[in-house]
């Protein structure tokens, strides 16, 4: 374990960002090579497909096991992503290891809402439900769609979890587009030009993790393409969460 974080007090966000969310499975090894378990987790989209993953107890190559055997576009078919989940995880999030939230959008609102209870697949189709592209996931009374709509980095919802450090995996690739020339995301006068929503996502993250993906991460098809989107992910962490230890020191 790192000795600036302790086990009780580690939050994880992983973003939405579609088959990019795989470079989460590279964050996922490389917080394991640390000794970091994080206590809580929260998952926008695919982030969410990831986090309940993590959260139901899976390795990450168990993670990179299933991502290989799976043909990702077809998870944008509710239908078919609900299936997959209930082959995969548990029914329900109370029968998680971890406490673990789905965030989706309430419709037409765009609110955020936070799924933490109850049925698990349909909580996380409602959180990857693209908007135009899938009908709203109708739970508890509400219409809901992709969680990106409100909160496409869950680092607020990971600390109201009961997280003292939030970790965030950012594959959206807003903030590693902007380091690959030479823009800090952090800087303030790059921040206010960023929703609202995001800025609040940045100033929650203790350490913010931004995978420099590929384009061919929109569509890792292959083990090859895979495991180069994991790779990124890993290699983002290992260098956030270096430069962490060495500020700490």
């Amino acid at each position: 374990m790192s000795r600036w974080l302790s086990p009780s007090s580690i939050g994880l966000a992983l973003s939405g960002g579609g088959p990019r969310g795989l470079a989460h499975i590279g964050v996922i090894k490389a917080l394991d090579a640390h000794g970091i378990a994080p206590a809580f987790i929260a998952g926008t989209s695919a982030g969410s497909i990831v986090g309940a993953m993590l959260a139901a107890g899976l390795s990450w190559r168990e993670m990179r096991d299933i991502a290989a055997s799976t043909f990702w576009p077809e998870l944008f078919d509710g239908d078919r992503l609900e299936r997959f989940c209930a082959q995969h995880l548990p029914a329900t999030f109370e029968e998680l290891e971890r406490p673990f939230v789905a965030i989706a959008g309430e419709w037409p609102s765009r609110r955020l809402v936070v799924l933490r209870e109850g049925d698990l697949p349909s909580a996380i189709s409602a959180s990857c439900a693209l908007p135009g592209a899938r009908r709203p996931v109708i739970r508890e009374g509400l219409s809901l769609l992709d969680g990106g709509l409100a909160c496409p980095l869950p680092s607020v919802p990971a600390r109201e979890m009961g997280a003292t450090h939030v970790v965030a995996s950012d594959v959206l690739g807003i903030a590693s587009v902007l380091r690959a020339v030479g823009v800090e995301p952090t800087a303030p006068a790059v921040r206010r030009f960023f929703p609202h929503h995001y800025r609040r996502a940045l100033d929650a993250a203790d350490t913010l993790i931004a995978p420099a993906i590929p384009l061919y991460g929109l569509l890792p098809v292959g083990s090859g393409r895979l495991d180069a989107v994991i790779a990124a992910g890993e290699a983002a962490a290992h260098a956030a969460l270096s430069q962490r230890l060495r500020r700490s020191a």
